[in-house]
């Protein structure tokens, strides 16, 4: 017989996993929006975020920022000099 503490840590397991792989899957979302589009503003982004992404879950809109914050500090894109709602994808 499983105890409930087992199961609740095998739970806590799982939901890190999906959680794990929702913020791949948000971060490969973020890309491939950026690399079709070059240039966009951050409402486009999320946008077209969700739209990629629908189909496997409901992203949240703050797991969204947080990732192109990350994407940003990871070098992937940057914010333009002039609007800072404007992104831009560095090849």
């Amino acid at each position: 017989m499983v105890s409930k503490a087992n199961k609740d840590k095998e739970g806590v397991k799982v939901q890190e996993k999906v959680e794990d792989f929702r913020r791949y899957e948000i971060e490969a979302a973020i890309i491939k929006v950026m690399k079709a589009r070059r240039t966009v503003d951050y409402s486009t982004l999320q946008q077209e975020t969700v739209k990629l992404l629908i189909a496997k879950f409901n992203p949240d809109a703050a797991a969204i920022k947080i990732r192109i914050e990350q994407l940003i500090v990871r070098g992937f894109i940057e914010r333009d000099e002039n609007d800072k709602r404007i992104f831009k994808y560095i090849a």
